[in-house]
């Protein structure tokens, strides 16, 4: 019943999985082996306890833990394991050798919460007599006070609370440490800390020493320590640093590790993710915020990815707030950052400048962006003043100059930029082998993306700044709830188009019989087929044509034909003509609203107004097209890039390229790096990309985020985000996790997810509504949403562990409150 296997990971808890698989990568783990969770359940029941447990747990409150702890920890002082158990440990044991019995809860080690210290560990044991002992001891700490008010503390689900028990060779310890592979106080994430002393490493954990320090930036290869510490050789340090490393490259996340040296040789004793960082030294507020939307800060973000955005942030943001007067440059900081693998944007720096705005709130301001509020009432206001009054004023003029000229030129811009994306496309089609693709990627990406991406982003910033402006001068007129059909309804969306064109192509197809027999009776390989072919039956050539008008927002034949076979089997009250035609029904009733209320010269002065703000936001979304159509050059023309370096040797592997930074790639080609030099930068770039690939880090970083979230309603009946579109509907949550599940969307579900983006688009129409833990009320879904007549709710911290998959839900987009009935 002892599973000793190497792939052991059923009934371990995280912490004997982990160093199981530490073992099997070839990391120095003393010899182990693993008592599983189904034989803790075994020796409960041989015991007869179980019930006795499970009724006491079901009691367990904050109110009576000492008491349920007292209660529970007595069953286990007769405790007995049966003979079968111990006969097969005798087995696995060396009479020589002590031994760490070690804790491995079920719940332990988790994502989101260590349960570090909880548990108890028994060193220097030897015998089967007193192993046994520590095996029950461990089980027994389950149950004390320090770990049942864990449990209640943090809302932990006590069903299947297990533990599985480790039992390890000891180490005998010259020197032990324990190590975090990035900096938990300070955030830095490039820093390992470690801390070390002689003898066991529990006398550092308990406090009972003080330990020699060292911190080394991996990333920049730089060691920072008392020239005093002399526990370690330079090259044992070098060695630890550099097995750390590796332990967090090999899970994909910051780890708290200990460890410890035996005669100079290393031991990895355990590792866990690191669940609690406090950015103490990090005074400026970061976030993630509209990155997501674009999906550039999803998840862990490759070099060059990143350097994409960098390049219009630090250049375009930087020029709007000099030129709007909303900040001095001499006091800009950095706009842009790279933390855990993911792209951040200062907060602060923004906030600064958006207070020179007459009527700014903070809370107003987050609220629209969906960033986690820790503040009381409305934070940070912008009172007018006899001293604020210059300043707005010409914060005003700045900003309506500016305005005036991108609503003036912008389908200039839209053409211009346009003609050189068809220039661009003409070229991929050509098959010459003569072109110089380097000069072309060097001049596509430093003055073509600029354009387009400037062009895009100064549009967002300008209707960053003039939305809420233009919500407040409504608020006689509209409250919050009405307010979201005046800017719904927009017609001709740009990112809706291609499902109009789709849903016509499917409305072909439903109306020939052969067609939709073929269509719905083929796989999508054998419709991929006839595409291949060039055939002209069953409307291929309108597939064909879709494909070419809009491949630039997915290149993958095989999703489109699935698109179009799930559309095939909706009804006419799923088309997208007709979502339009009740939005901007719902339009007009406010307009007419608002017409009862004032004189018609007054009431003429507001539709301008109300007309001008829709088409500022139609616009964003145009221009939005327009940065997906070069995002899609900028990956064909990097791919063919990445072609011609590995052919002649440049760079090793095809992938490479993604793990550069175009400011990298400008050098080289500018001739002031060698290929040397330009590896050596992909090597590092692909660590600390690596080292993150499993790291969810937090949305907002700073230190004043280590706060809690402050909301506005505490409904213990409900979660609350941000409604953004009308609508009260209930059905049943699909949570979703990525755009890799959006095939588990069925016709009135309501999605569950952390962020949507244009590849969603397609499944909108068979939705009821849409709720997500990310966004502001012009993000992409909830745009999205309101052309589609369905209800929204964004910025719904958490919502997807809040909300199991398949669980009965309402949802009220207009106060942005979800109500779960199981």
């Amino acid at each position: 019943m002892i599973d000793i296997n190497m792939d052991l990971t059923e009934g371990a808890g995280n912490k004997a999985r982990f160093l199981m698989q530490m073992k099997k990568d070839g990391f120095n783990v003393p010899t182990l082996f693993i008592i599983n969770s189904q034989i803790y359940n075994y020796i409960v029941d041989y015991n007869g306890k179980r019930k006795s447990i499970a009724e006491s747990l079901l009691k367990l409150t904050k109110d009576n833990i000492n008491e349920i702890s007292l209660a529970i920890t007595s069953l286990f002082s007769g405790f007995e394991i049966p003979v079968d158990i111990s006969s097969e440990i005798v087995k696995r044991l060396d009479n020589n050798k002590r031994y760490a019995i070690r804790s491995s809860g079920t719940k332990e080690d988790l994502e989101s919460l260590s349960f570090a210290g909880q548990y108890s560990t028994f060193l220097n044991v030897s015998g089967i007599e007193e192993i046994l002992k520590g095996i029950i001891n461990c089980y027994k700490s389950m149950y004390e006070e320090i770990s049942l008010s864990y449990l209640i503390n943090n809302k932990v689900d006590l069903n299947n609370y297990e533990m599985s028990v480790v039992i390890q060779e000891m180490v005998n310890s010259d020197i032990s440490g324990i190590a975090f592979t990035l900096n938990p106080l300070t955030g830095n994430d490039k820093e390992i800390v470690v801390e070390i002393a002689r003898g066991q490493g529990e006398n550092i954990v308990r406090g009972k020493v003080n330990p020699e320090s060292y911190i080394y930036n991996w990333f920049e290869k730089k060691y920072d320590y008392n020239i005093n510490n002399k526990l370690l050789k330079k090259e044992e340090l070098n060695n630890l640093m550099d097995t750390l490393l590796r332990i967090q490259i090999f899970f994909g996340y910051p780890c708290d590790i200990e460890f410890a040296f035996e005669a100079g040789e290393l031991y990895i004793l355990q590792a866990r993710p690191i669940t609690k960082i406090i950015y103490a030294r990090m005074l400026d507020q970061w976030t993630t915020a509209n990155f997501k939307d674009g999906g550039v800060s999803a998840t862990v973000c490759k070099p060059f990815m990143w350097s994409l955005y960098e390049y219009v942030w630090e250049s375009i943001l930087k020029k709007f707030l000099i030129e709007t007067k909303l900040f001095k440059d001499k006091g800009l900081r950095k706009l842009g950052n790279m933390f855990y693998g993911r792209p951040y944007w200062n907060l602060s720096v923004v906030k600064e400048a958006m207070a020179n705005i007459p009527g700014y709130k903070e809370r107003e301001f987050d609220s629209e962006l969906g960033v986690r509020i820790t503040y009381e009432e409305d934070g940070r206001t912008t009172k007018i003043t006899l001293k604020s009054i210059l300043k707005i004023i010409q914060v005003a003029i700045a900003q309506n100059k500016l305005t005036e000229k991108q609503n003036n030129n912008v389908e200039n811009y839209k053409n211009e930029l346009l003609k050189k994306y068809n220039e661009y496309t003409e070229i991929i089609l050509e098959e010459s082998t003569n072109r110089d693709i380097e000069s072309i990627w060097y001049k596509l990406i430093k003055t073509d993306y600029l354009q387009s991406e400037s062009t895009y982003f100064w549009q967002i910033f300008i209707n960053t700044i003039q939305q809420p402006l233009f919500k407040r001068s409504l608020s006689k007129y509209t409250n919050s709830s009405n307010y979201l059909d005046l800017i719904g309804g927009l017609k001709n969306v740009s990112h809706l188009l291609p499902f109009y064109d789709i849903w016509e192509i499917s409305r072909k197809i439903s109306k020939d019989e052969g067609s939709l027999d073929f269509w719905i009776n083929s796989d999508i390989e054998e419709i991929k087929k006839y595409y291949t072919e060039n055939r002209i039956e069953y409307f291929i050539q309108d597939l064909k044509a879709h494909i070419m008008k809009f491949g630039y927002h997915s290149e993958d034949v095989g999703k489109t034909i699935k698109i179009i076979k799930d559309t095939i089997i909706l009804d006419d009250s799923f088309s997208p003509s007709k979502n339009y035609e009740g939005q901007h029904k719902n339009y007009c009733l406010q307009l007419e609203n608002i017409k009862q209320q004032v004189s018609s010269r007054k009431y003429k002065k507001l539709f301008s107004k109300i007309e001008k703000m829709r088409e500022m936001l139609w616009w964003r979304e145009e221009l939005k097209d327009i940065s997906i159509r070069f995002y899609y050059l900028v990956r064909v023309y990097t791919i063919k890039l990445a072609k011609n370096y590995y052919k002649k040797g440049i760079i090793k592997d095809l992938d490479d390229i993604w793990y550069l930074k175009i400011d990298d790639l400008f050098t080289f080609i500018e001739n002031n790096i060698d290929t040397i030099q330009l590896n050596k930068i992909i090597e590092r770039n692909r660590k600390y990309y690596t080292s993150f690939r499993n790291f969810k880090s937090e949305n907002e970083i700073g230190a004043v985020f280590n706060k809690e979230t402050v909301e506005i309603k505490n409904n213990t009946k409900a979660i609350v985000g941000i409604g953004c579109n009308n609508g009260i509907v209930t059905g049943i949550a699909r949570v979703v996790d990525s755009i890799d599940e959006i095939d588990r969307l069925q016709v009135g579900d309501i999605l569950i997810t952390r962020f949507t983006d244009t590849g969603w688009t397609s499944k909108f129409a068979i939705l009821k509504g849409i709720v997500t833990e990310c966004g502001g009320i012009l993000c992409h879904g909830a745009i999205v949403s309101r052309e589609y007549g369905i209800p929204c709710i964004v910025s719904c911290y958490q919502v997807t562990k809040k909300i199991k998959d398949g669980s009965k839900i309402t949802i009220n987009g207009s106060t942005g409150e979800v109500f779960i009935y199981d």
